[in-house]
């Protein structure tokens, strides 16, 4: 079996993402995870919405964006509370948000990746595509997906 030494959370402060969080949280104690990573990227032109409403950010404001999540990820990496894994945020930014996850699960020598997912269907599936779809087929690693338990809320 395994050991599930390295764990990457894709983070994107949805419930979702949090749902994910949890989950991997959970896993860590019981397989005695070593370390966890909390992973956000940064898309350009994307709206930030826990940031002073739900504002695109302008290129030129990306420092005080990449500060203010950076900020936001260690405030929950250090409310996670009782977990013997040691929990690291990492930024990366771009707009192919599964190329960049894959790279940098590549990097972080991850065992698995525990991410959420929204679990659209239909047209919304075809136009938004499917960030977790593409982990799960070209992960270096087994990829568990959550869902919040109540997928209405969000």
């Amino acid at each position: 079996m395994t050991d599930y030494r390295t764990i990457l959370v894709p983070y994107d402060f949805s419930q979702h993402a949090k749902a994910a969080l949890a989950t991997a949280v959970g896993l860590a104690k019981r397989l005695n995870t070593a370390k966890l990573h909390l992973v956000h990227v940064i898309q350009p032109a994307y709206p930030y919405p826990m940031f002073e409403g739900a504002v695109v950010v302008p290129p030129a404001n990306m420092f005080e964006v990449r500060r203010n999540v950076l900020r936001s990820l260690e405030e929950i990496a250090g409310g996670i509370g009782e977990c013997p894994a040691q929990v690291e945020s990492h930024i990366i930014e771009g707009s192919n948000i599964s190329d960049l996850l894959l790279k940098i699960a590549e990097r972080l020598d991850a065992d698995m990746i525990v991410m959420g997912t929204h679990g659209r269907t239909g047209i919304a599936h075809v136009f938004l595509g499917s960030v977790t779809e593409r982990m799960l087929r070209k992960a270096p690693c087994p990829v568990l997906t959550v869902r919040e338990a109540n997928p209405e809320a969000e």
